[in-house]
């Protein structure tokens, strides 16, 4: 098998909207052959290049007639993962991809152990904020819970925002939210607590 049937197996085997460095491929091939197949594949129009060593694959909406712009957070994993740099969501952005809220913010913001960093993709930004180690030490889905929940402050979280939660997340998800718990402000634990808890049966 060739690198490019490689790479588009590879490719088919994530989400649509994946996005993707060819770090990500480094076990298929030496770095010469992967940027020829790399090359090769944009210029067939079956990958698009979207920034300086980053990819995906050009998804059309009928709908609205248009190209759609990458996915930040599928973009912002792939320059994670091509840095080796640990990251967390955070703000109007964390909210949003728990479902909390419908604003789609036009800078997305992203904890970081890398440097502090933005780039502009179409009509968005992706910046990355130098932090420390300690405010990352949450798990992937504990950061964004609690990167969320500040984003409303104690005073916005509803009854109704609790209840959606709780019937979000499933009971291994409950139990890693737990441990995260006590990463956050004396209020976030309290609030994880009744997220995690069994909801109380009617009868």
């Amino acid at each position: 098998m060739s690198a490019v049937q490689k790479i588009v197996k590879e490719i088919g085997r994530h989400e649509a909207d994946w996005c993707f460095s060819p770090k990500d491929f480094l076990s298929f091939a030496g770095r010469d052959a992967l940027d020829k197949a790399f090359s090769r594949l944009v210029a067939d129009g079956k990958i698009r290049r979207i920034g300086r060593g980053l990819y995906d694959v050009p998804r059309y909406s009928k709908l609205l007639n248009v190209t759609l712009s990458p996915n930040l957070n599928q973009v912002a994993q792939a320059i994670a993962r091509k840095h080796g740099w640990r990251i967390q969501p955070t703000g109007a952005h964390a909210a949003n991809m728990l479902n909390l809220s419908t604003q789609v913010p036009m800078k997305v913001v992203y904890l970081s152990d890398g440097p502090t960093k933005e780039m502009r993709f179409g009509n968005q930004t992706l910046f990355f904020k130098k932090t420390s180690p300690k405010k990352l030490a949450a798990g992937e889905l504990g950061g964004l819970l609690i990167n969320a929940l500040k984003e409303f402050g104690k005073d916005r979280v509803t009854p109704e925002m609790i209840a959606k939660l709780r019937n979000r997340f499933d009971d291994r998800q409950k139990k890693e939210l737990l441990a995260d718990a006590r990463l956050g402000p004396d209020w976030i634990f309290e609030v994880i607590g009744e997220i995690c808890r069994e909801e109380p049966s009617n009868g």
